[in-house]
């Protein structure tokens, strides 16, 4: 089993300024890339406003957290980001030939553009950040696209555990994102389709509209869930299995692993200890969040 990695309020200056170099090189290829091979991170684009009329799916998820370990700053923050973001989402042009990559839709987040500070999950510590909770958005379309049984280009699972998940609800359908390089693509295995995106009564809703009924149904379960005690704290582990059908005659047409999740859980008081909360002074990685974010216009 590998060494546990370093937090984050555990590192020099001098470390945390490798740390950001090697992500800045990392984000240059990204972009690179996005030049280089157009096809795989195509420019968003609108849906026509006519056609594609029937509708295919709809997932609701809301956006306050239910467990009680929430600081309200930052999850005041994270709902006006996900408002905030939602509409790049609303209308797109998606088909099998044309994914969909959550950073090329939504760009880079800034204070500019109206993002403030929410919850986020880097180095082993749970942070502000700006943006911060966009991962809402982003594990949405995850498990829209995965129980459609579109074809999940890239997907990146959470290290940490933040959210305790309810009872009965399947593990590990989630897809963390860092600009730009730690990307959700995804692609139907039908289409076109016109993805919709927005909030309504305190809920993010995605929807799906194409030109007729889907003609593949999915199925989801877990395989190998584990729970350790590791050097990190207890470590949960499993797999997402998906078996897409065609749904005229039943026939199986793929069966294959989606997801492949490792996560340290945290307990409440881990849950609530961020930089706004902890006492550590000697930390070089300290988010300051300005006073007048999560307080109301």
């Amino acid at each position: 089993m590998r060494p546990p990695a370093p937090r984050l309020s555990d590192l020099s200056a001098p470390a945390l300024w490798w740390r950001r170099g090697k992500q800045l090189v990392l984000q240059a290829q990204r972009l690179a890339r996005w030049t280089a091979t157009p096809e795989r991170w195509p420019a968003p684009r609108l849906a026509p406003s006519l056609g594609l009329s029937v509708l295919q799916a709809v997932h609701r998820v809301d956006l306050a957290r239910a467990d009680p370990e929430a600081d309200p700053r930052l999850e005041a923050g994270k709902q006006h980001n996900v408002r905030l973001a939602a509409p790049a989402f609303d209308g797109l042009w998606v088909a099998p030939e044309r994914p969909v990559s959550f950073w090329r839709v939504l760009g880079r987040l800034s204070a500019h553009a109206g993002f403030q500070h929410g919850l986020s999950l880097r180095g082993g510590c749970l942070t502000p950040s700006l943006g911060g909770g966009i991962c809402l958005l982003a594990n949405a379309l995850f498990e829209l696209a995965a129980r459609q049984g579109w074809h999940i280009l890239e997907r990146s699972g959470h290290t940490l555990e933040a959210v305790p998940p309810e009872p009965g609800v399947l593990w590990g359908l989630d897809a963390t994102v860092a600009w730009p390089y730690v990307d959700l693509v995804v692609a139907p295995r039908e289409g076109p389709v016109r993805l919709g995106a927005r909030v309504v009564d305190g809920q993010l809703r995605l929807s799906l509209h194409g030109d007729a009924p889907p003609r593949t149904r999915s199925r989801l379960w877990a395989e190998d869930d584990t729970r350790v005690e590791t050097a990190e704290g207890p470590v949960r582990s499993n797999r997402i299995v998906r078996a897409v059908e065609d749904v005229a005659t039943g026939r199986l047409l793929e069966t294959g692993t989606i997801a492949e999740n490792r996560r340290r859980l945290l307990d409440a008081a881990a849950r609530q200890r961020t930089c706004l909360s902890c006492g550590e002074t000697a930390c070089h990685a300290r988010v300051e969040v300005p006073a007048h974010e999560g307080r109301g216009p």
